[in-house]
């Protein structure tokens, strides 16, 4: 009838406009671009440095994280102990991390470790809602309807031991084995203790909407243990959703295309989508969902007087990637450095020191570029992903076997360069291939030609 016609077009109109106004609120609503921190800038070159630390068998030396202007500490750091403890208790200790780190220097920013996608249970903020069944919904859910999902929904050890909410057992503390002797954590013979459900990577369902963002705003992020307590000043944030059918709309978004290792939540195993049994729409409304909450989790964190490392340039989506000074680019990207608005003078930038064999390579050159290139906001580090310098007698993240030595930070990396001459802030080039900026303590300059670099003594 005309009336049952009516009917069904009044819904289609109906349906459109909710997805027009989803759209708007995820367009108004989404993760923030690159955005400055609201503390004060400082050109002293020995704050102007950054590193991202962990040490797996212990504490990680606060002495030398103190000798950084940020300093972000893993949830991998102090793992030997808190895999151990009765219940796991990550979140303490990185608070203690931190605590130890800004008694030995104020001035030092200290970071902490945070996760939005992933709920990790070694976080006791965490693990009290997971063992919770009014906050079920909360969290993402195997397939009830699929026998044998890839991931086993019991603890490895304890097959009595198990949960309807999803989990992978990727990168997870764990009963060594004579087949795994050297897990990512080593837990008790006993078992492993992050609660009462097994020891795993489970998810965070941003569909539901306001009281999940709620709780990780007033309860994982501006809590005691994060950018509410005095000694924290920031976090890093990780890992992030990506979806094929965002990735097909809009290529250039952050994280596309989708190979962490699939669509889905990032470095969650392979098979997620259909353990869950979530279609391609699903990952689309929660790619969506969660880009809505985490936008607003760092206006939260920027509101607390804290700041976030995505919020860095080039650093959205849990990159930790400095950019690497080459002959080959130096001239160029020198050239945009130099001009009137870049965003090398107007960002929030990182800038590595290229290594071989745990020494810098080209000191040199890359400090002069940092004081040529840099505006108010930019930072110095170890030039891989993650730029965590290796001053604990280990590398990074834990690896095995230990080195000897930490390696020390040179001298000129921590000189007093003074500030900047120039009131417009920008580097100049004086002949072709030659760029040169003048600070207090002298002139700065990097012949990229013959790539040499030189710097006040």
């Amino acid at each position: 009838s005309d009336q049952r016609v009516r009917g069904v077009t009044m819904m289609k109109n109906f349906t459109k406009t909710l997805a027009f106004v989803a759209y708007l609120l995820h367009t108004a609503c989404a993760v923030l671009p690159p955005t400055l921190p609201s503390w004060e800038p400082t050109y002293a070159m020995g704050m102007s440095t950054l590193s991202m630390q962990c040490n797996g068998s212990g504490w990680s030396d606060p002495t030398r994280g103190a000798e950084f202007g940020i300093i972000s500490y893993d949830w991998s750091n102090s793992k030997e102990q808190w895999a151990k403890a009765q219940p796991m208790d990550c979140e303490e200790r990185l608070l203690q991390q931190a605590s130890m780190t800004k008694a030995a220097n104020p001035a030092t920013h200290t970071w902490v470790y945070r996760n939005v996608v992933k709920a990790l249970p070694w976080f006791t903020s965490v693990r009290e809602i997971l063992d919770d069944p009014a906050y079920s919904g909360f969290f993402l859910k195997f397939d009830p309807d699929l026998a044998e999902p890839a991931m086993d929904r019991c603890a490895a050890e304890n097959q009595t031991k198990c949960s309807l909410l999803y989990h992978d057992q990727m990168q997870t503390p764990a009963v060594p084995t004579p087949e795994n002797p050297n897990p990512d954590g080593s837990c008790l013979d006993t078992g492993c203790n992050s609660g009462e459900n097994p020891t795993g990577e489970y998810l965070f369902d941003h569909r539901n909407g306001t009281q999940l963002l709620t709780w990780l705003i007033d309860n994982h992020i501006l809590s005691d243990t994060g950018v509410g307590h005095p000694d924290v000043d920031g976090m890093f944030m990780d890992d992030y959703w990506c979806s094929n059918l965002v990735c097909e709309d809009k290529p250039d978004t952050p994280g596309c295309p989708c190979n962490d290792p699939v669509q889905g939540a990032t470095e969650v195993d392979a098979n997620q989508q259909k353990d869950m049994g979530l279609s391609d729409e699903d990952i689309r409304d929660l790619y969506y969902a969660w880009d809505k909450n985490m936008g607003e989790i760092q206006q939260a964190i920027l509101d607390a007087g804290g700041y976030t490392w995505s919020l860095m340039d080039g650093q959205n989506n849990a990159n930790a990637s400095p950019f690497l000074l080459t002959g080959d680019n130096c001239a160029s990207t020198l050239r945009a450095a130099c001009s009137s608005g870049s965003d090398w003078q107007t960002k929030a930038k990182l800038f590595g020191l290229t290594v071989e064999d745990n020494e810098p390579s080209q000191l040199d050159q890359d400090v002069a570029f940092f004081l040529l290139a840099r505006g108010d906001y930019a930072w110095l580090g170890w030039g891989v992903w993650g730029m965590t310098w290796p001053f604990n007698p280990e590398p990074a993240h834990g690896e095995l076997p230990p080195l000897p030595n930490g390696v020390p930070r040179p001298e000129m990396i921590d000189r007093d360069f003074g500030k900047p001459v120039d009131t417009e802030g920008f580097c100049e080039e004086v002949s072709e291939g030659v760029f040169r900026r003048e600070w207090t303590s002298g002139t700065v300059e990097l012949d990229c030609n013959a790539f040499v670099g030189t710097v006040p003594v």
